[in-house]
């Protein structure tokens, strides 16, 4: 096994308290974030260093669809698993989703996103 992946020490950092789980209605959206395609990020900060792995009420995390990881994370140290996202909607929890990849660096995770499916969808964080 290497000492590190690349995406481990070449990731782009997300520090936004207003994608926190607890924080209310807002109209950010990943949409245009994302819009130049995906890469590979970490979250850090009071608003959370991942993204949760169990449903996330509608109008959280600074959005009306927020986003929430329904997938495997990785256990082994600077190992990759795929997953799902899924972004809750008056329909249900898993609505609308799309495939994201997320790495084990050891103390941190990193996630590879790209945009969400549509507008008013958001990658939210937690603890």
């Amino acid at each position: 096994m290497t000492n590190s992946l690349p995406q481990c020490s070449d990731y782009q950092t997300i520090d936004d308290p207003t994608r926190n789980v607890n924080k209310n209605q807002g109209f950010d959206a990943d949409k245009t974030y994302f819009s130049s395609g995906a890469r590979w990020v970490r979250f850090q900060g009071t608003g959370g260093t991942e993204i949760p792995t169990s449903a996330v009420a509608e109008y959280k995390c600074g959005t009306t669809a927020p986003g929430w990881y329904s997938g495997e994370m990785p256990t082994t140290i600077h190992t990759t698993t795929n997953g799902t996202v899924c972004y809750t909607w008056s329909s249900g929890n898993c609505h609308y989703q799309n495939d994201i990849q997320v790495t084990n660096c050891g103390s941190y995770y990193v996630y590879y996103l790209g945009p969400p499916p549509y507008g008013n969808m958001r990658y939210c964080t937690t603890n």
